[in-house]
């Protein structure tokens, strides 16, 4: 279950958010709770880092949402911060506090969608989630941010890790579809690359954490496509 936090003395954008949340997880098929705070003050005096994603409000009476955010990172580093404002050169100075990001209102499904979508990515990020590896010796437990990349050669699967190489029956078409909701993207018909671990890209290669791959002419656009997006939704 995810739990999101809604500070914001705007009712009519608070209904909005909790539609569009509702709504969402209806979609995704997420188990997805709210709780919502019209004053920062009153949400700060009773703060525990049981969050997931918050949803701050910038232009509040009393506390506004920078300050607000400002005492939060005192209380809690890690949870997902995204500023909701109607002004959006407030936002700008989210990267004090290290915000995500911000919606801007008045709010639209679509754009608080892919705002929603980018938080919940850092979430699982930061969480960290684990794949299941049957080897020839035996069951082996992988964190997915220790994958550099995926091989696939002679019908083998062949998991590139910071651990060590582990190989497996099975293709990489299945693979992409296990890691689909993760930062995965198809550099060529052979690799699989975790976009966290991607250190440059040049001419028609990419390094994954110290090793060269060929980027094929047909993945070209989509795999690029996957790196910028990936690095414009991480700070």
């Amino acid at each position: 279950m995810l739990r999101i936090a809604i500070v914001d003395n705007d009712l009519d954008a608070c209904d909005q958010m909790q539609i569009f949340i509702r709504r969402y997880a209806r979609s995704e098929g997420l188990d997805i709770t709210t709780d919502e705070f019209d004053r920062a003050d009153k949400f700060l005096s009773q703060y525990k880092p049981v969050y997931d994603v918050i949803f701050m409000g910038i232009e509040m009476p009393g506390l506004d949402g920078m300050e607000a955010a400002k005492r939060l990172r005192k209380k809690d580093t890690d949870v997902v911060l995204v500023f909701v404002t109607g002004m959006a050169r407030y936002a700008i100075r989210g990267y004090e506090v290290d915000a995500l990001d911000f919606v801007l209102k008045p709010l639209n499904y679509y754009a608080f969608s892919i705002k929603l979508e980018r938080a919940l990515q850092r979430v699982r990020q930061r969480a960290g989630e684990n794949v299941i590896l049957k080897t020839s010796e035996g069951v082996r437990r992988i964190d997915l941010r220790q994958i550099y990349y995926l091989e696939t050669k002679s019908r083998m699967l062949y998991y590139h890790t910071s651990t060590g190489v582990y190989s497996v029956r099975g293709t990489l078409q299945s693979a992409e579809e296990m890691l689909a909701e993760y930062s995965f993207a198809k550099c060529n018909q052979c690799y699989l690359v975790n976009l966290q671990h991607v250190t440059d890209v040049r001419d028609d290669c990419v390094v994954v954490a110290g090793t060269t791959l060929e980027i094929s002419r047909r993945n070209k656009k989509s795999f690029l496509s996957a790196v910028v997006a990936y690095i414009g939704g991480v700070r």
